[in-house]
């Protein structure tokens, strides 16, 4: 399933789709579970599981993965945008930055991959926790590897 029609939007669907659209904070599976159980008291941890799962899958929401043994989180804004990750707290902010056309034309081209996509994301610290505790920083950290 990729296309926003294949989906059936259940009463339980439709209120964690509506949980996420209301967000803009990218919760976790837990935090989405905790959000729609106020609106719907009875709906089951599983059945949010499924949802955010089958949203995903249908291209209803995005699934982050915001780094290793991050909690994924989950975002309703499925159009074309990126992300600042705190990585104290695993916050994310969405950015508007597109990588121009020409860049990845130049990427494609230098290294011979068939570009199909990219998550371009950066990291460092909220406001929030760069005042709770102080951190020596050196300057951005480049990695080779995912993130």
């Amino acid at each position: 399933m990729n296309d926003q029609q294949d989906l059936r939007l259940t009463p339980q669907r439709r209120a964690v789709l509506e949980v996420l659209q209301a967000a803009h904070d990218h919760p976790t599976a837990a935090e989405v579970y905790d959000r729609v159980r106020v609106v719907a008291p009875g709906i089951g941890a599983a059945t949010v599981y499924r949802s955010l799962g089958l949203l995903v899958r249908s291209g209803h929401a995005l699934e982050l993965s915001l780094g290793t043994g991050a909690a994924a989180r989950y975002d309703a804004n499925t159009t074309r945008h990126e992300h600042v990750v705190c990585d104290r707290c695993g916050r994310a902010v969405d950015i508007d930055l597109p990588v121009p056309v020409e860049t990845v034309d130049e990427l494609s081209e230098s290294t011979g991959f068939a570009i199909t996509g990219y998550a371009l994301q950066f990291r460092g610290l909220c406001p929030s926790c760069r005042t709770t505790r102080p951190t020596r920083t050196t300057g951005p950290t480049r990695t080779t590897g995912p993130a």
